[in-house]
Formats: structure tokens, C-alpha cells, sequence
């Protein structure tokens, strides 16, 4: 992967990236919601619909879920790198559930965590500005194609984005070793740019910049690049026509054996899906060639009937928002 594809993955994953783990690491940065206003002030509405209370969608059906909430010893909510991972968890599901319904999930999540009234509705409140961040920064990926000469204002605008939506604690809590990494990103593109420095010059400078980069930031370089570089290897494997056991022991002998068969299912899952998406695609077709244009209303409801055949309620809102995408 190119080094401008490494930055614009960096911004991206700022507002869209799952998160990954098991959930028991180290705490990450960590800020007081008194340092976002008064704790007490600091509160949003439960509420939780009933969908939420449902199955999980098939995308989390059978995991674990990633992260946690930290409480203080006077019962307050403490937003930590922790927390975001749990909302990324459940926001993964993006697609086969609406963000209302994801939103009720991770509140729900928190109630049957043993969690009191008072940091429930802290962490309504966190969690809304999270929403509300994510909804503006999409806005903000989707306003036009990034090139190498506009990254660095692209990024200074994602954090002056962050700044004003979650407030500079908030957003150093959540995310400020990935504006580190984002930093250091665009110091090595600015080297590699560079047309006036030779190749030795180029490698020494970039040389530099890896020994000054404090441990904590080291490892999480390798955590970032872990999944990629993972599937890489993977893919490889698969072009080359390895059969799905080769597959599995290089995943058990990467994250162990629990991860390899969690992996393995979903990737009979994505199968699964994928077989049935073709289908569908190839009715859908259909549809279009017997009754003409899209915009007919007897096109529309052959074709709510034909979703109706092929799939759950559950998964009527994410093949909905795939027709949307064209995908």
C-alpha cells in the first residue's frame, strides 16, 4: 500500500474504522467529562427501541464485544479509547441495522453492564456527539478525491472538524494516537515528495523520523498495520490456490487458534452472502428487462417483493443501502 494510500486510510479511519481487539488492553488516553463541561450537565436521553433488544445482527452474531466503559470512583463515565472502541464495535453493523437501533445496542450494552442511571445517560451523551462527528466527517470525505499536495490540509481540516463537534478533550481521548500516526504520515510523504534530495539523504531523513517515535506509537504502528498486512498474506495464499487449511494455520499461527475459526466464519458467512447477492443481482436484472425503467411503480413493487423473497427484515436495511450505492 502506498504511503498517500496510508494517510487517506489514517483519515479515514478517524470516523469509520471498526475497531479490533479483545477488549482487555491497556486503557488509552483518558478524559474526565468534567473537562468537556459539568459532569452532572453532561447527560443525553436513554432511550432505547425495541429492535435493540433483538438478536444480534449476523455480522456480530457470535463475537464478543470490543472495548468497555471506564467509571470513576464517583460513579461518572470516563470517555476513553476503550469506550469508542465499544461504539465502533456495534457501529461495524452499519447497514444491516439503522443507527438509531445501533445507537439503542450499545446504550442497552452499557444498562446490562451493570452500569447506574447517571453514566448511562453520560455515555448517551458522549455517544450523540460521536454520531454527530462521524455524520460530519463523512460529509467532509465524500466532498471530492484527495491528493498528495492536499493531505496535510485534508487532515488539518478533519481535526478542526473533531475540535469543534467533540471538543479538544473528547477528541484527544478518542483519537489522539491516530493524529500522531496522521503526523507522522505526512512527514514522510513530505520527504518522499522531495525531488531535491538524493536517495541516501531520503532514507536517512526517513530514518530519523522512525527513531524518534516514542514506544506507545511504535506499537501501535504494528497494531495498524497487523490486519493489512494479515490479509495480504492471505489473498496471496488464495491466488496461489492454497486450500482453506493453509489458510487457517497461518491465521492460528498470527492471532491463535479462537481468532483463525472466528475468521473462517466469517468467511463463510461472506460466501453465503455473496451467493445470494448474485442471485438476487441476476432477478433484479430480470426485473429490469421485463418492466423498463427503474422510476415505474410496477417495477418498484416487483422488486420490493423480490427483497421480500430473498431476505430477513434484518437485512432488507442493508441490501436497501447497498441498491443505494450501487454496490
Amino acid at each position: 500500500m502506498s504511503g498517500s494510500a496510508l494517510l487517506l486510510a489514517a483519515i479515514a479511519a478517524w470516523c469509520m474504522v471498526p475497531g479490533s481487539g479483545t477488549g482487555d488492553g491497556e486503557r488509552g488516553s483518558v478524559v474526565l467529562l468534567a473537562d468537556t463541561g459539568t459532569a452532572g450537565a453532561a447527560r443525553a436521553t436513554v432511550v432505547i427501541p425495541a429492535a435493540a433488544h433483538a438478536p444480534l445482527p449476523a455480522s456480530l452474531a457470535g463475537t464478543a464485544v470490543d472495548g468497555g466503559f471506564t467509571i470513576d470512583g464517583a460513579g461518572h463515565f470516563v470517555p476513553d479509547s476503550n469506550a469508542l472502541r465499544v461504539f465502533e464495535y456495534f457501529f461495524s453493523a452499519k447497514g444491516e441495522e439503522s443507527q438509531e437501533v445501533l445507537r439503542g445496542r450499545i446504550l442497552l450494552h452499557a444498562v446490562n453492564s451493570g452500569l447506574g442511571e447517571s453514566a448511562v445517560a453520560e455515555i448517551a451523551a458522549v455517544l450523540d456527539r460521536y454520531i454527530a462527528y462521524q455524520g460530519a466527517a463523512r460529509a467532509t470525505l465524500a466532498s471530492g478525491a484527495v491528493g498528495p499536495a492536499d493531505l496535510g490540509a485534508r487532515v488539518a481540516d478533519m481535526r478542526a472538524l473533531r475540535s469543534t463537534t467533540l471538543g479538544p478533550a473528547l477528541a484527544k481521548a478518542f483519537y489522539g494516537d491516530d493524529a500522531e500516526l496522521a503526523d507522522i504520515e505526512m512527514r514522510r510523504q513530505a520527504i518522499l515528495r522531495n525531488g531535491s534530495m538524493t536517495k541516501d539523504d531520503r532514507q536517512r531523513a526517513l530514518a530519523a523520523i522512525e527513531a524518534e517515535l516514542p514506544t506507545e506509537i511504535i506499537g501501535v504502528r504494528k497494531l495498524s498495520s497487523a490486519p493489512t498486512a494479515l490479509h495480504l498474506k492471505v489473498e496471496a495464499l488464495r491466488a496461489s490456490g492454497a486450500a482453506a487449511d493453509e489458510i487457517a494455520a497461518l491465521r492460528r499461527s498470527e492471532y491463535g487458534a479462537g481468532a483463525a475459526e472466528r475468521l473462517a466464519m466469517l468467511d463463510r458467512s461472506r460466501e453465503t452472502w455473496s451467493q445470494r447477492m448474485t442471485v438476487y443481482r441476476s432477478e433484479e436484472q430480470g426485473l429490469r428487462s421485463t418492466y423498463g425503467s427503474p422510476e415505474s411503480a410496477s417495477y418498484r413493487r416487483a422488486l420490493e417483493s423480490l427483497r421480500q423473497r430473498h431476505f430477513s427484515a434484518a437485512e432488507l436495511v442493508r441490501v436497501q443501502a447497498l441498491d443505494a450505492e450501487g454496490l
